[in-house]
């Protein structure tokens, strides 16, 4: 387990991020690629925002994070679920880089939420993905395209909000703490490594073994990050 700048996020993530446009526009194309597949690897699974949604909506899901914090509150969220939703939902403890034996193969997507520009290796992660998938399987991943323009985000945002009467006082003090943390985030050569332009990701990805893009796109976070969903 790695205590790190996201066990400070722990705090924050999941009441910042659910209230976020670009996040639900980003989560509404996940939701969209993963729709039918029975079995979902959450690899890099934090507090479990996206395996919620997926695991509700009837599909088996194994999700894994090293960070303590995050991870508690994902095991939460499977604790607080329905008895035969917790059947479906399996949350561990478990690295990107070599994902933990427990998570069974022949999965019909992996998902990479936020994840790669946290790894130094990111090829290492993606044969861990391509192993892990069946025939006709999708790696879905998301991220940076660059070092995030954190005020362009949260400025686009927060009109967002205000257009919507949902900046109120308690949205106000949580986006202030989380700024603060995703501002020493953006700023450090060490929290922030790699990074990706989505036809670089396909080329990448193709490389590797996968073989067709389904989707591949810059336009999340208000054209700050990437979006890529290729089959195996």
């Amino acid at each position: 387990m790695v205590d790190n700048i996201w066990t400070e996020f722990a705090r924050s993530y999941d009441a910042i991020c659910s209230q976020l446009n670009c996040y639900r526009r980003m989560a509404a194309k996940v939701l969209r690629d993963t729709e039918g597949r029975k079995y979902v690897i959450d690899a890099g699974c934090g507090t479990g925002l996206l395996s919620q949604p997926l695991v509700e909506r009837g599909q088996t899901v194994v999700g894994f994070d090293n960070n303590p914090a995050m991870l508690g509150l994902a095991l939460s969220k499977q604790a607080r679920a329905p008895e035969e939703a917790r059947r479906r939902w399996k949350v561990l403890e478990g690295d990107v880089r070599t994902f933990p034996r427990e998570v069974p193969g022949e999965a019909d997507a992996v998902l990479l939420n936020n994840v790669l520009f946290y790894v130094r290796e990111p090829e290492r992660v993606l044969r861990q993905c391509l192993g892990h998938l069946k025939p006709g399987g999708v790696v879905i991943a998301t991220g940076p395209r660059q070092r995030p323009d954190l005020r362009k985000v949260m400025t686009n945002s927060i009109e967002e909000w205000k257009a919507e009467g949902r900046w109120d006082e308690p949205l106000r003090a949580a986006t202030a703490y989380h700024v603060d943390l995703t501002r020493r985030l953006v700023t450090d050569p060490n929290e922030m490594v790699t990074f990706f332009e989505p036809e670089a990701l396909v080329d990448t990805l193709r490389r590797l073994g996968f073989s067709r893009a389904l989707a591949a796109d810059g336009d999340d976070y208000y054209g700050e990050n990437y979006y890529v969903c290729m089959a195996r």
